[in-house]
């Protein structure tokens, strides 16, 4: 896509919609990445349903020292420390796929019945792969679709609050914390997370044709 880099264009502006079907899925840490952002996902990822209207937020944390000369002068900047969380409450409380991600797979038990039995150990949880898929609505004939992929991360604070009332829907508050990984078309590099937009997809309209005599 040859795009004009003088000047605005409001195709570029969009809001962040699930994909229809399921936005959100889970893998065990070294399961293959997708390489794009329109191809299905492998087996090995699972859908964690339902997300609150609230969306998913990703968190970039910087934080970085001051270098001061004497004067004083602040000459340079160095970085301490950076990191990517990404948070998020989901909606399916009695999913089979959302226990086994909040409370680990073991302790999860489901019966012949479709009863279930779950325990909170407490345990770290295991690390693994996020994938989210959203629709960006800007300017095709059909939505775009981005992908953005943790490759290592883990559910590490578990201290949000369930409630249990007369107008909420119980939920699960989620916040994960991303860890480096190799970027798997460039495996010199490590990165905290790998994004994928598809084409714009938009109609060509054919050229009219001259009536033959």
């Amino acid at each position: 896509m040859n795009e004009n880099t003088k000047e605005n264009n409001k195709d570029n502006i969009t809001i962040g919609l699930p994909k229809p079907g399921g936005a959100v899925y889970w893998a065990p840490l070294g399961t293959d990445l997708p390489t794009n952002a329109k191809d299905s996902l492998s087996d090995a990822f699972v859908n964690l349903g339902y997300v609150t209207s609230d969306g998913l937020t990703i968190s970039d944390a910087e934080e970085t020292n001051e270098i001061e000369a004497w004067g004083p002068e602040t000459v340079m900047t160095s970085q301490s420390s950076y990191g990517v969380n990404a948070t998020f409450n989901l909606l399916e409380t009695s999913r089979v796929t959302v226990l086994q991600f909040v409370y680990g797979k073991d302790n999860v038990k489901v019966n012949e019945d479709g009863s279930l039995r779950w325990r909170n150990t407490g345990s770290q949880l295991p690390r693994g792969v996020l994938v989210v898929d959203t629709l960006q609505n800007n300017g095709g004939e059909k939505p775009r679709i981005h992908r953005h992929i943790l490759g290592d991360c883990q559910f590490v604070d578990r201290s949000g609050d369930r409630t249990y009332n007369n107008t909420d829907a119980v939920s699960y508050p989620i916040n994960m914390k991303a860890f480096k990984f190799k970027d798997p078309e460039d495996e010199t590099t490590m990165t905290y997370d790998i994004e994928y937009l598809s084409a714009l997809e938009t109609t060509t309209t054919p050229a009219p044709t001259e009536p033959t005599e």
